[in-house]
């Protein structure tokens, strides 16, 4: 069964890079679990998780993110909110 665009759900996002800190209040509630740092000398890679309150407060969120040039690696819907 797909999730309802219209109820609340909970997200995990990972994007590359180090999240400026200006752009947390931002993500809708969302907060930085991780930060996961790469030897190899690629950029490190911030983990989001959170509850949204549907579908458009994520595209939102997306949003913020594509604006300030954070590279998408992955969106994935958890469960209910």
């Amino acid at each position: 069964m797909l999730p309802p665009y219209d109820r609340a759900g909970i997200y995990d996002i990972h994007i590359t890079g180090r999240l400026d800190k200006s752009c947390v209040d931002r993500l809708g509630g969302l907060t930085i679990v991780s930060i996961e740092e790469n030897d190899e000398g690629n950029p490190p890679v911030t983990v989001l998780k959170g509850c949204l309150p549907d579908q458009a407060a994520l595209l939102g969120v997306l949003t913020t993110l594509y604006n300030r040039h954070y590279p998408l690696l992955l969106v994935r819907y958890l469960s209910p909110g």
